[in-house]
């Protein structure tokens, strides 16, 4: 069993109180690892190397220079993925299949930030302006030392989306990775470390959120914070960020979901099938972009549903390192606990469940926090399974006769992450598009990314996006230069 300090200013560093957390593989239920457990003087610790770097080095003045460290980063993770599989996967549970796909093109997010950085504009674009004789020109600057707080379902992935384009703007980074799931992080930051890439401008710290999270987000020195993650953790950081002592802070929120997913008669139904099953079952329903509600027009719910359960049934839970394993167990126990919850409620409330709906037993690994793929039919509004994110496998079915109810339907929700539409009409196709309240529409399609394309929601499901054309810009800052070229009168002459 490894034990992890933080790793601060390209080395790794015990905790300051002596204090590690047990981190518990879900399928075993043993502790494989430990990391440290961060307080305030660690995490003023990593602020201050990183703030220091930032400032000592020419980092934020030499776009070549971070070009170059953007494409090491891509030839390390090209190289190196493998040894980062297993430790993401004893983390959280996510089944090695999906989680190799996932790192086999981790160096991708890289490569295509360096390239964005390459085709950027030099600094001081020249603005026009009405004033006379007075030239204006608008420079990016880097924000300095930002703060990327990352989830436990994708921690590598969703940390490429923010240390990417933070590094290319010219920042220094301080990371906080879940406590559920950090070990990766601490691998891939050891990973990363050397040159091109300055010690003290890519570092990791671990812990609880209220113990080393809130405190990183308050301090002075900390000008921007990026948080993946939970309703209620997102509102914490977006509080901690407006009480920062170093004033209110930029904070972008990337949070939870209950994403609709439509079906018109007129759909392909076995494509639809497919696109539902990916966007609830992969990772276990544990992605804040999961289809969750399935809406199905009344005239093929009933065929649409039995073609569900039929393959639901075939899936295979079990152990994440097996090859041939579908589902892999929820990320650990209190989430474990909830979900369960969740599925009890939602019988209580008149629910039927139609496939699965409780802990699933795997021979091998009696301790695992397994729970099958599940189906709801006769879902109501006020229910609990769909208003609430479960963040699980499981999905609430529901059905609708004409595309105003199915919008009403989809629409109500505080979320507003992504939806599908599944339909053979496209003006059809366009209309729900149009009327939908979500960050991301999938038509005929579902579950998709790509650093061309932001990524962010509507409502709950936070503010501010991450990837597309401007990710670069959202870890910069603007300054207006005005420039006189002529005399200046005096405002006091009298005429």
């Amino acid at each position: 069993m490894r034990e992890f300090g933080h790793f601060i200013d390209g080395a790794w560093l015990p905790p300051s109180s002596g204090r590690h957390l047990d981190c518990v593989d879900p399928c075993t239920g043993l502790t494989w690892a430990r990391v440290a457990r961060g307080n305030a003087e660690d995490a003023g610790h990593a602020v201050s190397a990183a703030q220091a770097a930032f400032e000592r080095s020419s980092w934020r003045r030499e776009p070549g220079r971070r070009v170059d460290a953007l494409e090491a980063l891509a030839d390390r993770l090209e190289t190196g993925w493998q040894t980062l599989v297993e430790p993401e996967v004893r983390g959280n549970g996510k089944p090695v299949g999906e989680v190799k796909a996932q790192f086999g093109a981790l160096h991708f997010w890289y490569r295509h930030v360096a390239s964005e950085l390459r085709r950027a504009d030099g600094d001081g674009t020249a603005l026009a302006n009405s004033v006379p004789g007075v030239g204006t020109e608008l420079r990016r600057e880097p924000f300095g030392t930002v703060v990327a707080i990352t989830p436990w379902n994708s921690p590598l992935m969703i940390l490429a989306w923010k240390l990417a384009p933070a590094l290319a703007a010219g920042n220094a980074v301080v990371v906080k990775p879940s406590e559920h799931a950090s070990v990766s992080t601490l691998l891939f930051a050891e990973m990363a470390a050397g040159e091109p890439v300055p010690d003290g401008i890519v570092n990791v710290v671990t812990g609880f959120g209220r113990e080393v999270g809130d405190l990183l987000v308050r301090h002075p020195l900390i000008r921007m914070v990026s948080f993946t993650g939970s309703g209620n953790g997102g509102r914490s950081v977006a509080k901690a960020a407006a009480e920062s002592e170093g004033g209110p802070i930029p904070v972008v929120l990337e949070l939870g979901g209950k994403s609709p997913q439509i079906v018109f008669a007129d759909a392909d139904l076995e494509a639809a099938v497919n696109g539902i099953m990916s966007g609830i079952f992969l990772s276990g329903g544990q992605t804040c972009v999961a289809g969750s509600r399935l809406i199905a027009e009344a005239a093929i719910h009933d065929s649409l549903v039995e073609r569900l359960c039929a393959r639901a049934a075939a899936l295979r839970v079990g152990d994440p390192m097996d090859p041939e394993t579908d589902i892999g167990p929820l990320a650990n126990r209190p989430h474990h606990a909830r979900v369960l919850e969740m599925i009890r409620a939602a019988r209580s409330e008149g629910a039927v469940c139609v496939s699965g709906g409780g802990p699933v037993h795997v021979a091998a690994r009696p301790s695992g926090l397994f729970i099958g793929p599940t189906i709801f039919t006769g879902v109501g509004c006020g229910m609990a399974l769909w208003r609430e994110e479960v963040f699980g496998p499981v999905l609430a079915v529901a059905s609708f006769s004409g595309e105003d109810e199915a919008l009403e339907l989809a629409n109500d929700t505080e979320y507003g992450l992504a939806a599908g539409v599944w339909t053979s009409d496209m003006s059809r196709a366009r209309r729900m598009a149009d009327r939908l309240a979500a960050g991301t529409v999938y038509v005929n399609h579902y579950r998709s990314v790509d650093p061309n394309v932001p990524v962010g929601g509507f409502g709950a499901s936070g503010h501010g996006r991450e990837l597309g054309p401007d990710s670069i810009r959202r870890y910069q800052q603007m300054k207006s230069v005005w420039t006189g070229s002529a005399p200046v009168a005096d405002p006091f002459k009298r005429r």
